[in-house]
């Protein structure tokens, strides 16, 4: 059997969880997991039955390292990317460096950032895909079947059923309009790409050699960097353009299968999104930290370095950490990440 690897990807920031995340803090680094653990280290935790940390690499903006570390069981790996490039050529790098430890290697791509609160479901799903992967030159993928007409996340339609719960891609879809995302749910065909992946490092390193092959040629002097890998990843990195694994490889190839999975998932975009998984007072409420709410219906409200109030709010948002503030309604949470842009712009005008 192929020695099995992970790699996490844990350089995002997280904006719209402004002002509880920040650049130093982002998302996979908060406390809002189930337990209040970090996003990151629940991850981590999830994939500990099937791979040891030392078969895990975790891949962070380079400022984040030591915080990202602090998160890690001992023996992770973590790297810093001095550059973003999105996650074709994280990915890319990522192939290299566990085909250098194991000529057989297969592993799991892993975003940080998800909430999955069944660990026996997930562990048995991820077994399952990494046994289609390992059988041929696949590329497996999770899909979840949607619970609503979502249009924050890319879809799935698919094929050919190949095994339980296992289907070959007909297509991929980025994230659609509201009709388009209610189509695909009266049909019953598609799925919400979950961004968990699983395949062969050398299977990967073919397909992104068919199919971006300036981008591989980029990537190509990791395969024989050696002990100088680190270095030679933050030396090639910022040559290499930026573009999603799904662009540059997945809608391109026909190998590609996809694991319709029984665990939970969410990948906590938003406040809304998070609030979801939350405990609620006898009015909808959720409250976290030093937070006190009065005469509030359905409203989230999250106090941390000091305490937040809501007095006769209806379905908002009340955040206050790390010495800022937000309120908001929730229909408008996902529209938070202006409020990130509309503070850098008048940081930047002074």
């Amino acid at each position: 059997m192929p020695d099995r690897y992970a790699l996490v990807l844990a350089g995002g920031r997280g904006e719209r969880f402004w002002p509880w995340s920040r650049p130093e803090r982002p998302k996979q680094l908060l406390p809002l997991a189930r337990g209040g653990r970090s996003l990151l280290s629940a991850t981590l935790e999830r994939i500990r039955s099937l791979i040891a940390p030392d078969h895990c690499l975790v891949l962070t903006a380079h400022d984040l390292v030591s915080a990202v570390a602090r998160e890690c069981p001992a023996g992770t790996h973590v790297m810093g990317e001095p550059v973003s490039r999105n996650t074709a050529p994280a990915i890319g790098a990522a192939a290299h460096w566990f085909a250098a430890q194991s000529r057989d290697a297969s592993f799991v791509v892993l975003p940080s950032d998800h909430a999955i609160d069944d660990g026996a479901a997930f562990a048995a799903d991820l077994e399952r895909a990494f046994a289609a992967a390992e059988s041929g030159n696949t590329l497996v993928t999770f899909g979840v079947r949607p619970t609503g007409p979502e249009t924050v996340f890319g879809y799935i339609r698919r094929g050919e059923r190949v095994g339980d719960r296992l289907f070959r891609v007909a297509a991929f879809t980025e994230k659609p309009d509201r009709a388009t995302a209610e189509g695909f749910l009266q049909s019953g065909d598609y799925a919400w790409n979950a961004g968990i992946f699983v395949w062969r490092a050398s299977v990967f390193l073919d397909a992104l050699q068919k199919n971006r092959p300036e981008l591989a040629k980029t990537l190509q002097p990791l395969g024989t960097a050696g002990a100088r890998f680190e270095d030679t990843f933050r030396e090639v990195l910022p040559g290499c353009e930026s573009i999603s694994v799904d662009y540059a490889v997945l809608e391109r190839s026909r190998e590609v299968m996809m694991v319709e999975p029984t665990f939970d998932w969410d990948d906590l975009g938003s406040w809304s999104a998070w609030a979801r998984r939350q405990e609620r007072d006898a009015r909808g409420n959720v409250c976290y930290g030093d937070a006190v709410v009065v005469d509030c219906d359905g409203c989230v409200v999250v106090g941390e370095s000091g305490r937040a109030a809501a007095l006769g709010l209806r379905d908002m948002v009340v955040v206050h950490a790390q010495g800022g503030t937000l309120s908001c309604p929730l229909d408008r949470v996902e529209e938070v990440r202006r409020v990130v842009e509309a503070i850098r712009a008048r940081e930047a005008g002074r």
